[in-house]
């Protein structure tokens, strides 16, 4: 009994140095190996409001983190950072599709429907990046303030920077009720989605 207990221990210990280890890894490729964020100085106009989406709930509404990128776009669209407010993001999670489900709430809390763009192809952050782009080129927009939850900032901002546009990187505010724990463990899962595109490429075979 004793043995198979020591075994076992030992197999937890090698677990525990393992995970530790690839953390260690993945911070250090995330940290010292990222390529360079170029977004701009802030100003205090730009052409465009670009909010990032995340999967709605199975009822087509905004989960927590959804409505906190909308409500800092809508912020920033009541600030007059901007004058229109393009929302990013298909229905990869489910069926509803977060461009869609964006523009609704964003049309409950006062924003105009002439000022709302729904970009509905996006399945990840590249795309994001790339449809979104590809929008303000064909309507020579040059500019963009770009929002998205505080812990996708960077991995976002590296995205936008592989494109020919002028951006500005807005986090939106932290959900409420969210604990250290899960807030630290998306950080990491941020960190561990950067490393492995550093290491293997960004998705743009689409």
């Amino acid at each position: 009994m004793r043995l198979i207990f020591r075994i076992i221990k030992q197999f937890f210990k090698y677990v525990f140095l393992s995970f530790l280890l690839f953390n260690i890894l993945i911070v250090i490729i995330s940290s010292f190996f990222s390529p360079t964020c170029n977004a701009n100085t802030k100003t205090n106009k730009y052409d465009l409001i670009i909010v990032l989406g995340s999967p709605a709930t199975e009822n087509c509404t905004p989960s927590t983190i959804l409505k906190d990128r909308i409500d800092k776009g809508i912020a920033l669209y009541k600030q007059g950072l901007a004058s229109k407010i393009l929302f990013s993001g298909s229905n990869v999670h489910n069926r509803c599709t977060e461009a869609d489900v964006m523009a609704v709430y964003a049309e409950q809390q006062g924003v105009l429907e002439a000022d709302i763009i729904k970009e509905a192809r996006a399945e990840n952050t590249y795309q994001n990046a790339f449809y979104s782009v590809d929008y303000m080129h064909k309507n020579h927009l040059k500019t963009a303030a770009i929002v998205t939850s505080q812990p996708h900032v960077k991995r976002a901002c590296i995205v936008f920077s592989k494109f020919d546009v002028s951006f500005a990187m807005y986090g939106a505010n932290q959900p409420k009720n969210s604990s250290k724990t899960a807030m630290f463990m998306w950080s990491m899962g941020e960190r561990m989605i950067l490393a492995h595109h550093i290491v293997f490429g960004f998705p743009t075979d689409f």
